[in-house]
């Protein structure tokens, strides 16, 4: 393969772009390390993004300076690696990173030798000395210097064997749960200083333990998510969730938005409205959904990758205003309701402003402000949008339906249909014999997937069943459990199946939040929900996975918040709700029900007549079928309800039934 194939052939945007650099990039392939040893020079590797603003001006800065460039060229082989195509390879320059320089993140600047030692890394790096920070030229001779004496550390694996053990203690959730709570900032929401992530995994540790033991928990969530919710990091005007907050206010945000953040974000949004009620936390879920329905929805059914940060010449540019664009489009009426609702006292004269809307703010929702609010939707929609990346990535496709399927059933049907659209569109274009691949972008498939492209996968595939009970669904989920299973490995889980490159045969460590649900701790709640679905017990393959990464857990301690959620379902036994019948008016009124009442891990399997005899092994299940009528049944800890026909009384049955086992961790 010749350097431009290696480059461009999977047709990623990111790489793309670089074909048009004066550095002469390769992609990731065996023969560009094939050249670096045959010339004997290091490995130059760039990881980004297109929706990485400082990727972007690292590109157009740095690699576009003419002396930069030259060297490059005269002395590295220089690889470009686009992040969200190749997470692999991301997650183990990531870690290199970490180890070598404290520093990780996008863009990502790693040298290699040409047998994949490790001899440097950073993150960004200006053509000239600035910010603090060494120009490239410098850093560029500092590695020739490193390489030409023997430099360079071997890359080894995050996960070690040793960590497996016999007896999961459920006590260390209590520990995880208060070092989050220690990092809680009571002051702006969120955890932590600055810069802040949504730390999804949190609120949904957080709020599923709350709903039991501690409203402490639930304040905490609900704080956070409503100052989210005002704040500068979500588009205020458009929907959606810009990826982080460069402030500890939710101010100002790097602008790109994620797929897989806003998936996420929103499930925490629907589940916490269903949770608590809260008007204004339904309003966010809806508006966050309908901007990935919107701009990042495919009319095919899935949805694309990403939105980036940067238009017209500008980060945010999309996003901002200046006092005179708004002076240039409303009244004065509306400029004085405007300036007071979103804010704009916070920004200093001449600087242009980041939509938020304050605590305290007090103007309503009047009329005057809707139309003002509207003439500036208008007026945006006349400026040059940030890019979108086409892409369509299994993980946060599945993830997206996944959260649509839940808006479905707690906040209005409508949604669900579109995420059912997601659905089909994984089965029938990212589905093999049981196996999910990476991806989709211009017609084209992308490689092997990954363990999170496959576990949430299964994870969407459950959730159509649950909504539809319609068997299709869960004979895919049954099939691509197996492809699960293929993941499995004596340390846990693999992230990848593939065979790999020779120049980083490193295993990755699944575990961490980063800070979206870690792809084992997806894994392990895919195999638990199939496995209670099909036989009504927890799976042993997820036992088995908990136990051999449980060690590592703990010491991660928050950081795999995702996995102590899973962890906590496994164990616990989340209440299933089992409806039986011929489908009748009665039957979909008691499902309906099922789906509509929050209840953390709850499972709802309607089984309508003996469509499913073959594929449910659950022998209640089989019990409920033959004893005849239609009912609703909850079951738990290997104890079932009495047959019940009304909705509302199913309602607080599900809210209640064996609640006290859920109460405490011992």
């Amino acid at each position: 393969m010749d350097r431009v194939a290696c480059l461009t052939g999977s047709g990623s945007p990111y790489l793309l772009k670089a074909a048009r650099s004066p550095v002469n990039w390769w992609g990731w392939c065996s023969e560009a390390f094939e050249l670096a040893r045959r010339e004997n020079k290091p490995v130059l590797v760039d990881v980004g993004a297109s929706w990485c603003h400082w990727c972007n001006v690292m590109d157009e800065s740095t690699y576009d300076d003419p002396e930069v460039a030259r060297i490059i060229n005269e002395s590295f082989v220089p690889i470009k690696v686009d992040r969200d195509e190749r997470p692999d390879i991301d997650k183990i320059l990531q870690g290199v990173a970490s180890s070598l320089s404290g520093q990780a993140g996008w863009p990502l600047t790693v040298f290699l030798t040409p047998s994949g030692k490790a001899i440097f890394a950073g993150t960004y790096f200006p053509p000239r000395d600035s910010m603090g920070l060494p120009g490239m030229p410098r850093v560029l001779e500092a590695v020739l210097k490193a390489y030409g004496g023997g430099g360079g550390v071997s890359i080894s694996g995050a996960q070690t064997a040793g960590d497996h053990v016999d007896r999961v203690d459920l006590s260390a959730i209590n520990g995880v749960l208060l070092r989050i709570m220690d990092m809680y900032d009571e002051e702006h929401g969120g955890f932590g200083s600055f810069p802040k992530f949504p730390q999804v995994t949190f609120h949904a540790l957080l709020l599923y333990r709350g709903f039991y033991s501690n409203s402490t928990f639930i304040d905490a969530v609900v704080r956070t998510l409503e100052a989210m919710g005002r704040g500068g990091v979500r588009d205020q005007l458009g929907g959606g969730f810009h990826r982080y907050s460069v402030d500890d206010a939710w101010l100002i945000p790097h602008f790109e938005k994620l797929l897989i953040d806003n998936a996420e974000l929103s499930m925490n949004y629907i589940e916490a409205f269903a949770a608590t009620g809260s008007e204004y936390l339904k309003y966010v879920a809806v508006d966050t959904l309908n901007y990935i329905n919107s701009v990042l929805g495919d009319d095919e059914g899935g949805y694309y990758s990403s939105q980036g940060a940067d238009s017209g010449g500008e980060e945010g540019g999309y996003y901002k205003w200046s006092m005179e664009e708004l002076a240039s489009i409303l009244t004065q009426e509306e400029l004085q309701l405007v300036y007071e609702h979103f804010g704009l006292n916070r920004f200093p004269s001449g600087e242009k402003a980041v939509l938020h809307v304050p605590r305290d703010s007090s103007t309503g929702d009047s009329e005057a402000l809707r139309a003002a609010i509207n003439k500036m939707r208008i007026a945006r929609e006349g400026r040059e949008k940030p890019p979108v990346d086409h892409t369509i990535y299994a993980n946060s496709t599945a993830a997206a339906a996944v959260a649509g399927l839940a808006a479905g059933n707690y906040v209005d049907p409508a949604f669900a249909d579109r995420a059912l659209a997601a659905v089909g569109f994984l089965a029938s274009r990212l589905i093999n014999d049981g196996l999910v691949r990476r991806g989709y972008r211009n017609g084209k498939l992308l490689g092997p997937g990954y363990l999170d492209d496959q576990a949430y996968t299964v994870l969407a595939l459950l959730s159509a069943f649950q909504r539809t009970g319609d068997r299709k669904y869960l004979e895919l989920a049954v099939a691509c459990g197996r492809g699960l299973r293929a993941f499995m490995s004596g340390q846990g889980l693999l992230y990848s199946i593939q065979d790999g490159d020779a120049a980083l045969r490193v295993p990755i460590d699944p575990l961490g939040d980063s800070p979206n649900w870690s792809p084992a701790s997806i894994a392990v709640l895919a195999m638990d929900v199939l496995s209670r679905i099909v036989s009504g017990a927890p799976s042993p393959d997820a036992e088995a996975v908990i136990k051999a990464l449980y060690g590592e857990a703990v010491r991660f301690g928050p950081f795999a918040a995702s996995f102590f959620v899973a962890v906590g379902d496994h164990f616990l036994d989340p209440p299933r709700v089992v409806i039986v019948g011929s489908g009748d008016e009665k039957f979909e009124e008691l499902h309906e029900a099922a789906l509509s009442v929050f209840r953390p891990g709850k499972l709802v399997i309607p089984v309508r007549g003996d469509s499913l005899d073959d594929l449910v092994m659950d022998g209640s299940i089989k019990a409920m079928v033959r004893r005849g009528g239609t009912a609703a049944y909850v079951c738990a800890y290997s104890q079932c309800s009495m047959p019940i026909d009304d909705p509302i009384k199913l309602r607080l049955l599900i809210t209640d039934f064996a609640r006290d086992r859920y109460m405490f961790l011992y």
